[in-house]
């Protein structure tokens, strides 16, 4: 795999998983109701040699709705959230997550989603950074 110097857009690619998503939703014979599609934002090794990633969540769901204007009175909807975790064994605090408070419809524009995604994105590489300089957890080896 070639060096890449810089992290990766993960605001491109969380737009093209909501379009995904609501292409999915729109065709009759893959309908999806709910499922979380999650999009690597970057890997970190640790002082221990474990891996921590990072990791952009898109959640979608259908939700009750009394609204007059949604169809068969469930709202499609996504929420995003921004996920880091350490793999290694022994690690005593592998995890850091931060989420949206709100949501989209799915039918609304997916660049919205996106671009509120990049700051928790952010805020987990920091995590992840921060979280490898000092975690001295081994690695995983299966045994």
């Amino acid at each position: 795999m070639p060096y890449i110097p810089t992290a990766p857009d993960i605001k491109t690619k969380v737009a093209d998983t909501i379009r995904a998503r609501r292409k999915k939703a729109s065709d009759l014979n893959a309908y999806i109701r709910f499922g979380t599609d999650r999009d690597e934002a970057g890997r970190y090794t640790t002082v221990g040699g474990a891996l921590v990633t990072v990791e952009a969540r898109v959640h979608s769901s259908e939700h009750r709705s009394w609204a007059g204007n949604v169809p068969n009175g469930y709202e499609q909807r996504v929420e995003i959230s921004a996920v880091a975790k350490c793999h290694g064994n022994g690690c005593p605090s592998p995890d850091f997550m931060k989420e949206h408070s709100g949501y989209w419809p799915l039918d609304d524009d997916a660049d919205k989603a996106a671009d509120a995604i990049v700051p928790l994105v952010q805020q987990a590489r920091e995590w992840a950074q921060k979280h490898a300089e000092k975690c001295r957890a081994q690695a995983y080896d299966g045994r």
